[in-house]
């Protein structure tokens, strides 16, 4: 069994740690270094290795359980069941030029978030609340500061905290599955709305609103909320489109 020599530095604390972690682990397990059924040293080995807490890996590894790579063999571990990238839509993440990829995510995204923030109005937690704020500071400070990545890592934090707080796997697993589709789609979406005073600000209002409806435990302003943000975000992505300079 490979232990996981050679270690990397250990990963800084970051916005988007779990999703840093996830790449890396996928990485390694569908680069080679793995056998099919073999396990994996324990969780705490592969957490002092990355210099993360258990509490980071474990989210992690629910996200490789999600996409079919890892599971959970009784008295034995986290075994290795495939070493190869199971997703499909992994293998078709658009590019910038693909938009029409790029407008479809747009689609899948308003059947998907509408009914999950209807949900989420229901069923959230305190802590649910809490990670979504804590997402939405973030957002705004990288509104201000210019930083696209950071926008798109707490983008994506935001909205899968709205899939977590519908308290079924079910959202939070689909989500897991379409985040690659959904990081390039937002960071098309932020990279060419950057370019234009306002967008970025009518974006963070829009998941400010949004998060409030939740809050209130209003499922229909909630879904009224989802709608408008996704459509305004197709709206948007057209319009940065149309406005992308030919080369």
């Amino acid at each position: 069994m490979a232990l996981l020599k050679d270690a990397p530095e250990p990963v800084r604390a970051e916005p988007n740690l779990t999703e840093r972690i996830t790449r890396m682990l996928m990485d390694e397990i569908t680069g080679g270094q793995y056998q099919l059924g073999e396990v994996l040293p324990p969780e705490q080995v592969i957490a002092d290795r990355l210099g993360v807490s258990r509490t980071v890996l474990r989210e992690a590894v629910s996200r490789l359980k999600a996409e079919g790579i890892v599971s959970s063999k009784q008295g034995r571990g986290l075994a290795v069941i495939a070493n190869t990238p199971l997703s499909v839509l992994r293998l078709h993440a658009a590019s910038d030029e693909d938009v029409e990829q790029i407008l479809g995510i747009v689609e899948l995204r308003r059947g998907f978030e509408i009914e999950a923030a209807a949900l989420a109005a229901e069923r959230r937690t305190p802590e649910d609340l809490a990670e979504m704020r804590a997402a939405l500071d973030e957002m705004g400070k990288a509104v201000a500061s210019g930083e696209i990545a950071r926008g798109v890592d707490a983008d994506l934090r935001f909205h899968r905290a709205v899939a977590r707080a519908t308290r079924n796997r079910n959202y939070i697993m689909f989500f897991d599955f379409l985040a690659v589709l959904l990081r390039k789609n937002l960071d098309v979406s932020r990279s060419r709305s950057a370019k234009v005073s306002g967008r970025g600000a009518a974006a963070q209002k829009e998941h400010t609103r949004l998060l409030a409806a939740i809050e209130k435990g209003d499922p229909e302003a909630a879904r009224q909320c989802a709608r408008i943000h996704v459509e305004n975000t197709e709206s948007r992505l057209r319009g940065a489109i149309q406005e992308k300079p030919a080369r």
